[in-house]
C-alpha cells in the first residue's frame, strides 16, 4: 500500500508541475473519476461521502515524514491543495448538475418551470407577467419562473395558443425547433411537432414577427394570417387562414378542412391517445373535411369513413384503417 501511495504522490507531483505524460494524466483522471456520486444519492449522503473522499485524498497525498526542507514541504502542500481544490470542484459540479435547472443571465439566476401534456390532455397556464397559455396535446413548454427585465422567453415543443399581456419594454419570444416568434402583446397559435414536417404560426389578434432560427427570412403576420414553415426545405409560405381551424382546438373542437387522412390520423392519435395504422396506402392522401366537438373516437371515425370510403376497427388503444 505504501508503495502505491508513493507512486500516486509522484504522479500528482508531475501533474502539478506539468511534466506528466498523457498516460499518467489519464491515470490520475481515472482515479479522480471514482469520486463521482451516485445519481440517486440525496444531498446529506452526498455531503457525507464528499467529506470521506476528501479525507482519503488528503491521506493519499500526505507528504512523507520527515520533510527535508521547507521548499519541498511547500511544493507538496501546494500540490495537495491544488488536487483537493480540483476534487472538490468536481464533486460540486457533478452534484449540483443533478439539481433543478437554473441558467445564469447576468446577475440573475433563472429557474425554469416546465409543463408537459400527454395524448388527450390540454392545460391552461398563467405566466408571471399575466399572459395565458393553452398547451395542446403531447406538448411541452419551458419558461423562467420569473421573466428577465428585458424579455419574456419561452420554449415550445408541440402546440400552444398564447394570449400575451402587452408590454412595450419586454418582447415576448417563443422558440421552437427552427422558428423564433416575437410579439409585444397579442394572441396567436404555434404548432411545432417534431414528427410533422411543417410548423405553423397563426395570428388571432395584433401583429407577430416570425423568423427561422439562424436565417434572414422574416414574416410579419397580422390577424387572420398564417405562415407555414417547411423544416426540410427551410422555406415558409404566408397566407390568409381559417382561424377556427387553427384556434378552436383549445375549446375542444376538432376541425379538418380538406386535410389528407394521413395528417388527420396523426391529430386523432394525439387527441384520443391511440395508435392508428392505415393498412391501405391508397387512402392516405384522401382529402377530408370534418368539424366535431367532444365526440368519441368511434363517432369521429364513423363520419370520416363514410366520407372517405374506408373501413376501420378499434381494439383497445389501436385503430386499423383499410380500404
Amino acid at each position: 500500500m505504501m508503495k502505491d501511495d508513493k507512486k500516486l504522490r509522484r504522479l500528482y507531483q508531475k501533474v502539478i508541475e506539468g511534466t506528466a505524460s498523457p498516460d499518467e494524466q489519464a491515470l490520475v483522471a481515472r482515479w479522480l473519476d471514482q469520486l463521482d456520486t451516485d445519481e440517486g444519492m440525496d444531498k446529506q449522503a452526498a455531503e457525507e461521502w464528499k467529506a470521506r473522499s476528501i479525507a482519503e485524498l488528503r491521506k493519499a497525498i500526505k507528504p512523507p515524514i520527515p520533510i527535508q526542507s521547507r521548499t519541498r514541504k511547500f511544493v507538496w502542500a501546494a500540490s495537495a491543495a491544488a488536487v483537493l481544490l480540483f476534487a472538490i470542484a468536481t464533486l460540486i459540479i457533478r452534484f449540483y448538475s443533478q439539481q433543478p435547472i437554473g441558467v445564469e443571465a447576468g446577475s440573475q439566476v433563472l429557474v425554469y418551470t416546465e409543463h408537459s401534456t400527454i395524448a388527450g390532455q390540454r392545460k391552461l397556464l398563467k405566466l408571471a407577467d399575466g399572459s395565458r397559455v393553452w398547451l395542446g396535446n403531447v406538448s411541452t413548454i419551458r419558461y423562467p419562473k420569473d421573466f428577465q427585465p428585458d424579455k419574456r422567453e419561452v420554449f415550445l415543443e408541440g402546440q400552444a395558443f398564447f394570449e400575451v399581456s402587452p408590454d412595450s419594454i419586454r418582447p415576448f419570444l417563443v422558440h421552437t425547433d427552427g422558428l423564433d416568434v416575437r410579439v409585444l402583446g397579442t394572441s396567436f397559435n404555434v404548432k411545432s411537432y417534431s414528427n410533422e414536417g411543417v410548423q405553423t404560426v397563426s395570428v388571432a389578434t395584433g401583429k407577430v414577427s416570425v423568423k427561422p432560427t439562424n436565417d434572414r427570412q422574416e414574416w410579419m403576420l397580422e390577424k387572420g394570417q398564417q405562415v407555414s414553415y417547411h423544416s426540410a426545405t427551410k422555406k415558409g409560405v404566408m397566407q390568409e387562414t381559417d382561424l377556427s381551424e387553427a384556434l378552436n382546438w383549445k375549446d375542444g373542437e376538432l376541425i379538418f378542412r380538406d386535410m389528407p387522412l394521413e395528417e388527420i390520423a396523426m391529430q386523432l392519435e394525439r387527441w384520443y391517445g391511440v395508435t392508428i395504422t392505415i393498412a391501405s396506402p391508397s387512402v392516405n392522401n384522401r382529402q377530408l373535411s370534418l368539424s366535431v366537438k367532444d365526440e368519441p373516437l368511434q363517432a369521429v371515425l364513423k363520419m370520416l369513413s363514410l366520407a372517405g370510403d374506408f373501413h376501420f376497427e378499434i381494439r383497445g388503444n389501436h385503430v386499423k384503417i383499410w380500404k
